[in-house]
């Protein structure tokens, strides 16, 4: 990844202009990592101010996230991404978010997600694939 200079403060928007710069230049890919829980004792859930150490559980890499070369910058962009919404909920139980704070992250996203549909005048819907949010795959 390229290290851009980018001051928050120079203009309403600078997030959004240098990631459709990176994404133009090259495509990227990360790991999406967890640790797991292997002891409730030393590594309490509710208790977010004690670090797990890496030595009780590992990071796994659980996933990766790839994101093509292309070109983002269009208003048919913007207004798809607009109407996407995030929440770390849409898992199977097994994948649940645990803790206080996560139970909490979940009504706010919820909440946010509403006033912002409301703002945009966009109907809330959650995508049932994602064809239907990125368009088909290339093989």
């Amino acid at each position: 990844m390229v290290r851009r200079n980018i001051d928050p403060t120079s203009a309403a928007e600078v997030f959004r202009p240098a990631l459709q710069a990176e994404l133009q230049e090259r495509p990227y890919a990360f790991d999406i990592q967890v640790q797991l829980c292997t002891d409730l004792e030393r590594m309490p859930v509710e208790d977010t101010t004690v670090e797990w150490p890496e030595q009780l559980s590992p990071s796994v890499t659980v996933a990766k996230l790839r994101l093509p070369q292309q070109d983002i910058s269009g208003p048919e962009t913007l207004e798809k991404m607009d109407s996407l919404s995030f929440t770390p909920w849409r898992v199977t139980a097994e994948h649940a978010p645990l803790g206080n704070i996560m139970r909490a992250r979940k009504e706010v996203y919820r909440r946010s997600s509403i006033a912002r549909h409301k703002l945009n005048q966009q109907p809330r819907t959650e995508p049932r694939s994602a064809d239907e949010v990125l368009g088909p795959v290339a093989p």
